[in-house]
């Protein structure tokens, strides 16, 4: 029988190697770095678009060279490589990811809209599941340290999903989606824009969200190399995030004809992911701290990570916007 040190390393493990296909198209990107650029990982061009649409990406003194992600595991492995500077990711994965051994730290926090509707589970068209509940004993697909993986440990931990636990099956979003397709796995713990992209693009439903379940942050995220080295850039840059999603909470249908446009996300499913992500980004506070320490908790108490430190010690608390 494996020991649990050994369990968490190989858990660690594959969810480092996890992003490393997408991650190896972009080393030449580490050789080309300047100290005039920054260079940005994004998650379905979210980001970008919103950027964009604000009008506020243009007229920059530096460059944005942008590499997109389809998952944060991915875009945390080459954060750690060093191939961007910065990037956002859900608390979850972040957490994960640094507490193995990551050298990052989350720099600026996007608070949760919605009370965490943006994370759920979901089924497909014509599924009876409809409580958490009868997700007992279940194929549920998630990704390795990620927000929807996360969820499941939540509704686990607080009894909502009672025993037999279900078995989680760990794919990437593409992957995911598919096995849920095809009937492969009863149900999708997943985040926006899948949320989505599943109920109001493909007729599926929610059976559970992550509501009253976690802290539901996401964070802008940044290599240790990064806040010494250009942190002028990523002030601005955060600065610049700061102005998009205020624009974007007045001009949300502009923000999803564009985030339609640039990453080709059904018209319906853009305006769901523009209502439930655009929120009030800030520097990260002690009540986010305090708050994330039950996402600490989480990983810990199932066995998945030992800390290397205190959560506050993951924190970066010297962004100042211009």
């Amino acid at each position: 029988m494996r020991s649990a040190p050994l369990f968490r390393f190989v858990g660690v493990m594959l969810f480092l190697l996890s992003g490393f296909s997408a991650f190896i198209c972009f080393v030449p990107v580490i050789a080309a770095r300047a100290q005039d650029e920054l260079i940005v990982a994004d998650q379905k061009g979210q980001q970008k678009a919103l950027l964009e649409a604000a009008g506020v990406g243009h007229d920059l003194p530096y460059r944005i060279h942008w590499v997109e992600f389809e998952a944060a595991a991915p875009l945390l492995q080459a954060l750690g490589a060093g191939a961007v500077d910065t990037g956002i990711a859900g608390d979850g994965p972040f957490l994960f990811a640094w507490g193995a051994g990551i050298p990052i730290k989350a720099a600026y926090v996007v608070p949760p809209r919605g009370g965490g509707h943006a994370t759920a589970v979901v089924v497909a068209a014509g599924s009876g599941i409809t409580s958490a509940a009868q997700l007992s004993g279940k194929r549920i697909a998630t990704g390795r340290g990620s927000i929807g993986h996360l969820l499941l440990l939540r509704l686990i931990a607080t009894g909502a999903i009672p025993a037999p636990a279900p078995q989680i099956v760990f794919l990437q979003p593409s992957q995911a989606k598919a096995a849920l397709d095809t009937g492969r796995v009863d149900a999708w713990s997943t985040w926006e824009p899948y949320v989505s992209l599943e109920t109001t693009g493909h007729n599926g439903h929610v059976v559970v969200d992550a509501a009253g379940l976690m802290p539901n942050n996401s964070f802008f995220v940044a290599t240790e190399a990064a806040l010494r080295n250009k942190r002028a850039l990523l002030n601005d840059f955060y600065g610049r995030v700061t102005q998009a999603y205020a624009w974007g909470r007045q001009h949300q249908d502009q923000y999803a004809r564009i985030l339609a446009q640039q990453t080709g996300l059904p018209d319906a499913v853009a305006a769901s992911v523009a209502e439930r992500l655009i929120a009030s980004p800030v520097p990260v506070g002690d009540d986010v701290v305090r708050a994330e320490e039950v996402t600490l908790d989480t990983y810990r108490d199932a066995g998945l990570m030992t800390p290397p430190g205190p959560v506050s010690s993951a924190f970066d608390r010297e962004t100042v916007l211009p």
